[in-house]
């Protein structure tokens, strides 16, 4: 049984059976200063459950909550839920929310992005030019009206970053630092995972806020997402066409003697991305055969120190400078050998080839064993967070600290219809028009077998646009593509949900645009179909990937390849079935989804591999709905 000093900040009147075991299992892991690792579907009530259990242990401990999710929409379900927990109790529980410092900046320079923002924010700061800050501070304490005007955000209760920034409109003052402020005295921050696993944010908020990793709870949302966000984080690029910016930068500010050195830089990336001589485009490079070349003509730190020297002089005068994206590369590439690869790699572009010197990060553990192993306690919480156990190792969570628990759906299984069916392929070997025909012809019958709107999601662009051709369907086709901006996907959602009625196809691909965090509730999705496998490419980086989870947990072949393609297809299969009335068919269109080592990693609620989809899909559309009892 939930306790009753859970239950007391339960806000709904009622709390479902497979979420009781979530939230009883959460507790223990809790007073056992573990950190859960939950696989729980969509519906379950993750949000409330976590929240409910840790924060009167954090009230009582003295502890703070991080809420982390990669999803701004997901900021504003937790504000709302502890809003809801607020009421309920009558409690005053101190949450602040956090985006992007970028974000939060009501400056010109917030049109910036990423090193330029961070470093021409400090310039001002340092020099006193920035006067949303200087409301804030005089002399490094807190302004009379900055004091004032906390107790007047404090006294609105929880708010939303927007509404945060709106709120100190008139009295131009900074957002973030107020926030910071607020933070010291919080009982829940929401942010992004950059908050906890960013070595520099981590460090500055920790400090802002003078608490240590040991007084945190950290609760982490679409938590399979971290080990790719950490990896994608710690990884650094330094390409041509980088460089031929910071040529002409350095040349229009008369940097001279830093002309001769970037020019340098470029032959050494031209010699060492020769591929005239071979069919292939990538290969590993020593880090010191890179700084050797660079010492063949300058000392490398002091090239370091002269690069950014310039960037910060540049900033003063056009606030953005490429001159610190290399700075920046040239120290990372300095740094640990364990968990990363080094490569030297051609792309096509539409400016032509790009060369480009890659250091990037294998393991996201280099960042996550240290933090996880000293928060007081976590949770982490997905609803394919599949399989547990390489979650637990990648993220390097120890075994005596760590806790796994999978929970089932709490919509009646009679809703939905899984079908793996295995006639067709898209496996490389295999792939000929004559296949693409053939899926083609299997997808035309879906569409005429289940009603209303249909999602489509291929391995990749190229084998979608190689098969949709051949599908033959009257519903109205809608392309998702790589490069849609905000508005472009908005639009085409929109449109996509007002052809319920005669039926639309989204034509889309597993991982990308419309896979995860969109939502079709209701009769907006009727059926999800995933063709293929969306095995990353065999390249370097994947080789190495899968080479270095060998030697670490003789796991490599699941670990870097087959598992994060299937978690791509359950992600995909996720957008159809959103709440206990929602109804509808997942299929899983390919042979290799019923090979044993593959069907073993599938949620078996309700799967059937079968030929007869035909006779299974009519049945299954001619039923009524069901409610949930659970």
């Amino acid at each position: 049984m939930v306790s009753e000093r859970v239950k007391e900040f339960f806000p709904y009147p009622l709390i479902r059976e497979s979420q009781s075991t979530l939230m009883q299992e959460m507790e223990l892991a809790l007073t056992q200063q573990k950190i859960i690792l939950a696989h729980a579907p969509t519906g379950l009530g993750k949000t409330i459950s976590s929240l409910a259990v840790t924060l009167p242990y954090a009230l009582e401990k003295n502890k703070t909550i991080f809420f982390l999710t990669n999803r701004h929409t997901q900021h504003d379900i937790a504000l709302e839920t502890l809003k809801a927990i607020q009421k309920h109790t009558g409690k005053e529980i101190k949450v602040v929310d956090l985006i992007g410092k970028r974000l939060m900046c009501s400056q010109s320079i917030a049109q910036l992005f990423g090193n330029d923002f961070s470093e021409y924010c400090k310039h001002l700061v340092e020099h006193g030019d920035c006067e949303f800050y200087n409301k804030v501070y005089s002399k490094k304490s807190l302004t009379i009206e900055a004091k004032d005007i906390l107790k007047k955000v404090q006294a609105q209760g929880p708010m939303k970053v927007e509404e945060l920034k709106l709120f100190l409109e008139e009295s131009k003052m900074c957002s973030y630092e107020i926030a910071m402020n607020l933070a010291k005295d919080t009982n829940v921050i929401i942010g992004d995972y950059n908050y906890a696993f960013h070595p520099f944010v981590q460090s500055t908020i920790l400090n802002k806020i003078q608490k240590e990793l040991e007084d945190l709870i950290i609760i982490i949302d679409e938590a399979h997402n971290l080990p790719t966000r950490i990896t994608d984080m710690l990884s650094h690029s330094l390409n041509s066409n980088m460089i031929k910016n910071a040529l002409i930068e350095a040349k229009k500010f008369r940097y001279d003697g830093l002309l001769i050195w970037l020019q340098e830089i470029m032959r050494i990336l031209t010699h060492l991305g020769d591929f005239s001589k071979t069919d292939e485009k990538e290969h590993k490079i020593e880090k010191i055969e890179f700084i050797q070349r660079v010492k063949n003509f300058t000392d490398y730190d002091n090239l370091i120190e002269e690069i950014q020297l310039a960037a910060d002089e540049i900033r003063k005068k056009q606030q953005r400078s490429y001159l610190s994206g290399i700075a920046s590369f040239l120290q990372a590439w300095k740094g640990e050998d364990e968990g990363y690869v080094r490569s030297i790699t051609e792309k096509r572009s539409k400016i032509g080839p790009i060369i480009s010197l890659n250091y990037d990060c294998l393991d996201p553990r280099v960042i996550t064993k240290d933090i996880f192993s000293r928060i007081h306690a976590g949770v982490l919480m997905s609803g394919t967070l599949q399989p547990l156990f390489m979650y637990k190792d990648v993220l390097g969570i120890e075994t005596e600290k760590s806790k796994l628990g999978e929970y089932p759906s709490p919509f009646p299984p009679e809703n939905k219809i899984t079908l793996i069916v295995p006639e067709t392929t898209t496996k490389y070997t295999l792939r000929n028009p004559v296949m693409y025909q053939q899926i083609a012809k299997k997808c035309s019958e879906f569409a005429k077998l289940i009603p209303g709107n249909i999602a489509f999601f291929f391995p990749s662009y190229d084998i979608r646009d190689q098969i949709c051709p051949y599908i033959d369907s009257p519903k109205q086709r809608f392309w998702e593509k790589a490069d849609m901006t905000k508005e472009d996907k908005e639009t085409l959602l929109t449109q996509f949900k007002d052809a319920k009625q005669t039926g639309g196809l989204l034509l889309g691909v597993s991982g990308a645009n419309f896979a995860e965090g969109i939502d079709f509730p209701g009769d907006l999705l009727q059926g999800v179909i995933i063709i293929g496998l969306p095995l990353a490419k065999p390249d370097l980086k994947t080789r190495e990937l899968i080479h270095y989870y060998d030697s670490k947990f003789a796991k490599g072949w699941d670990y870097g390849y087959t598992f994060p393609a299937l978690n791509k297809c359950f992600q995909s299969a996720g957008r159809c079935i959103r709440s206990e009335t929602d109804r509808g068919a997942i299929i899983y269109l390919d042979e290799r989804f019923a090979w044993q080592s593959y069907f073993n990693c599938f949620p078996k609620e309700g799967l059937r591999v079968s030929k007869d989809y035909i006779r299974l899909l009519n049945e299954f559309f001619n039923n009524e709905p069901k409610m949930s009892l659970k």
